[in-house]
């Protein structure tokens, strides 16, 4: 593996066997986040003691979608910038064990390993087995520089619903994958509150007040939608390439 390429870029993605750097990587700011201010808040305490050399904790970002939590993921790399964030889809897992045997030689940068929309089917199981023991029992010893994020919609991570009955022996292993993870914070309350102060956030950003008109507006645009930070960006949108016009 060469070492070098990972100080090419910020943001890396792992997929289809193949290691790309991210030239123009999105990177939210910390502050387009509204609503779940102490999932943030202990994120950004966890990621800063990854950058210090600190204690740190995997963290299992769960929730419904739309809810920002993989977004929040990828704000964590404003806090440094010698932080990189390395993306890898679950069916790549085998790759993060040269990955994480090489780490110890990247003392000097920091790595998020972001393992976006963790849910699985009964095909899967090599992969459930794998990820438990890359987070804890590899024979290769964790780099003090390499943190996971996982994101899923489901608390526990519990298989795809299909025609075959329930796998007990492969739900317990789901359990055990999450009891891996230091932290599970969750993301399910997004009140219609959180939902106009995200719309008012995202509309300021392009020099537009937020007035009653598009107050009603926008919980109209909600109610089919239901609310959530993806939907107010969605409105914002909606507003200012059609109604606005």
């Amino acid at each position: 593996m060469d070492l070098s390429f990972f100080k090419t870029a910020r943001v890396f993605l792992r997929l289809k066997g193949n290691l790309k750097a991210v030239r123009h990587p999105s990177i939210p700011s910390l502050e387009d986040f509204v609503g779940f201010e102490r999932q943030k808040e202990l994120l950004k305490k966890n990621t800063l003691a990854l950058l210090k050399g600190e204690a740190f904790n995997d963290i299992l970002l769960w929730g419904k979608r739309g809810t920002g939590k993989s977004s929040l993921v990828r704000a964590m790399l404003n806090l440094s910038p010698e932080l990189k964030l390395l993306q890898v889809d679950r069916e790549e897992v085998d790759f993060l064990f040269d990955f994480l045997d090489a780490a110890h030689d990247l003392e000097n940068l920091k790595f998020i390993i972001l393992l976006e929309d963790l849910t699985f089917d009964r095909s899967e199981e090599r992969s459930i087995r794998l990820l438990k023991t890359l987070l804890d029992g590899s024979v290769i010893k964790r780099p003090n520089n390499v943190v996971f994020y996982a994101t899923s919609n489901l608390r526990n991570l519990t298989l795809k619903p299909d025609e075959n009955t329930s796998n007990r022996e492969l739900e317990e292993e789901l359990f055990s994958l999450v009891d891996r993870f230091g932290l599970r914070l969750g993301f399910n309350n997004f009140s219609k509150e959180d939902y106009l102060k995200a719309v008012k956030l995202h509309l300021e950003k392009f020099g537009v007040k937020f007035s009653p008109a598009i107050k009603k507006a926008s919980l109209e645009f909600a109610a089919e939608r239901g609310f959530s930070g993806r939907v107010a960006i969605h409105f914002v949108k909606f507003w200012l390439s059609t109604v606005k016009r």
